[in-house]
């Protein structure tokens, strides 16, 4: 998550099990909308790196609800 407001990259492929790290450069959060299977939302992050692990495969679409980013983990 930028200081830009944007994810990068914006979309991301990994195995069942995999795990996503999202860095923060500046205060954002990550929200999964209650999708079935999806990890935990990160609150509101300013500095430092949140890791989430995704052990159900799908398509989890996720949004910084603080700028209106967003981002896709498609789990294979």
């Amino acid at each position: 998550a930028t200081a830009s407001l944007t994810f990068t990259p914006p979309t991301i492929d990994i195995a069942r099990t995999g795990t996503v790290n999202w860095a923060f450069a500046t205060t954002h959060n990550v929200i999964f909308n209650a999708a079935a299977g999806a990890p935990g939302n990160i609150t509101e992050t300013s500095t430092g790196t949140v890791a989430r692990q995704f052990n159900t495969t799908g398509t989890f679409t996720y949004t910084c609800t603080l700028h209106g980013m967003t981002g896709t983990v498609i789990v294979h």
